[in-house]
This record gives C-alpha cells, sequence and structure tokens, in this order.
C-alpha cells in the first residue's frame, strides 16, 4: 500500500508552530476561564491541537488512502464545530439583550442563518473543481460554503460592531476579527484550488503553506488579544434596537 508523501521540512515547522501556537492559545483561554463563555471555541482549539499533533507524528507512517480518509473526517469534525462557533458568538452578541428583546427577532436571526448556509452551499455547487473526484469535490464545496458563511457573519459582526455595543477590546468581537481575516485568506486559498485544481501540485502545495501561516497568525493575535483585560460591554444602540424589534413586528404581521 503506498505510503503518504512525508512532509517536506517547512511543513513541519509550519505544522509544529500551528501546533504551539494552539496550545499556548489554549493555556490563555484556561488561565482567563474563558471556557464559561466560549466553551465550543476551547473545544475546537483543544481538538485541533490533538488532531495537528497526532497527524505530524503519524502522518508519514500512513498510507494515502487511510491518510485522505483521517484527514477527511477530521476536516467534517472542524466544520461541525466551526458552525457552532458561529453559534456561539451570535448567543454571545444577543445574550446581553435576548430579555429585552421580542422572542420572534430570535427566531428570525437564527432563519437568515440557515437561509445564509444553504444559499452558500448551493453557490459554492455552481462552478466545478477541476482534476477531484466526486468525494473530494464534494469536500472541497462544504469547505467553501462555510468559508463564505464565516465571512459574511463575521464580516457583520464587525462592520456593525458598534451598532451591537461591542468593542474592539471585547473578547467576542476578538475572536469574531480573528476567523474573520482566517475566513478571507481560506476563501482566496479555495479560489486558488478552483482554478489550478491538483494540475500542478507545487503551486496547490505552497497555497496550503499560505493557509497555515495565516493560521498561525491568527493564533498568535488570539494569544494576545484573549490575555488582555476584555472591556466592558455596551448596551445595543437604539437604531439596533429598533431593528430588531422591527423585525419581530414584521414576523408577527405575517402569523395574522
Amino acid at each position: 500500500m503506498e505510503r503518504a508523501l512525508r512532509p517536506t521540512t517547512i511543513d513541519e515547522l509550519l505544522w509544529g508552530i500551528s501546533v504551539a501556537g494552539q496550545l499556548l492559545l489554549l493555556g490563555v483561554l484556561v488561565k482567563r476561564r474563558l471556557y464559561s463563555a466560549f466553551p465550543l471555541f476551547c473545544v475546537y482549539i483543544a481538538y485541533a491541537s490533538v488532531s495537528d499533533g497526532g497527524f505530524l507524528i503519524l502522518y508519514s507512517q500512513l498510507s494515502q488512502i487511510m491518510a485522505f480518509r483521517m484527514f477527511f473526517l477530521n476536516q467534517t469534525i472542524e466544520f461541525l464545530l466551526q458552525i457552532g462557533i458561529l453559534l456561539e458568538v451570535g448567543r454571545n452578541v444577543f445574550n446581553p439583550v435576548k430579555r429585552s428583546l421580542p422572542r420572534a427577532s430570535i427566531y428570525i436571526l437564527g432563519g437568515i442563518l440557515a437561509a445564509a448556509a444553504g444559499i452558500t452551499l448551493l453557490i459554492s455547487k455552481q462552478s466545478q473543481v477541476s482534476n477531484l473526484d466526486r468525494w473530494v469535490q464534494y469536500f472541497v464545496y462544504v469547505n467553501f460554503a462555510v468559508a463564505v458563511l464565516r465571512l459574511a457573519i463575521f464580516t457583520g459582526i464587525a462592520g456593525f460592531s458598534q451598532f451591537l455595543g461591542i468593542g474592539w477590546r471585547n473578547h467576542v468581537l476578538q475572536i469574531a476579527t480573528g476567523f474573520l481575516a482566517y475566513s478571507i485568506v481560506v476563501l482566496v486559498v479555495e479560489l486558488l484550488h478552483r482554478h489550478t485544481g491538483i494540475a500542478s501540485p507545487l503551486i496547490y502545495h505552497i497555497h496550503e503553506q499560505f493557509r497555515i501561516v495565516s493560521w498561525c497568525m491568527v493564533l498568535g493575535y488570539w494569544s494576545y488579544a484573549l490575555s488582555r483585560v476584555e472591556a466592558s460591554r455596551k448596551e445595543f444602540s437604539p437604531k439596533m434596537a429598533e431593528f430588531l424589534v422591527s423585525l419581530s413586528g414584521i414576523a408577527r404581521s405575517k402569523r395574522r
């Protein structure tokens, strides 16, 4: 059975820096006790640390088929955790004012999120990926859709942070900003993959190295930002509160 390609020295170095950065961030999260506010984010970082460390040690010992299957399973679990983090960030954004908002507004926002997920998945399937088999294409579709969804949601949170009463020293905005920056890079890499396919393995490999470098930079930003004292949360601006109340009014009128 053919072995998976052995990672280069640069790959191993980047992989090792990524694992070390994730462990450092996990230590910051535990020390600052942020696992109570962001449990899924902490689980995601802990899982990524264990899985990446395992791949770093075992990857060269696996067959190509087994390495792909393990990578596919690992990415599927990470996708589910990332979707959970989207919901977790949304909960932390709206939780302080949840009681003062009509219940319908929460359902409307959840519906918007579900619709956005469906639309991005459909959009991602419109263009074919060259030189990839069916199951790999499905994986690329989902990866692209999750990247677009992360980008849209975290851009909205960062763009409307003042209306949402979130300052730049607030942890929820810092987590969202990190994912926003990483999502932009992932989206660019996925678009490049769609353009080149696997026709040029060297270029494909360089794209993946660029993605890992960007992830290491995001880990460094999170480790620094989340270790700092969090700024107190402000109230929603009157305009944002009015907007959410108006959404609830529209929903009630349509049910009548």
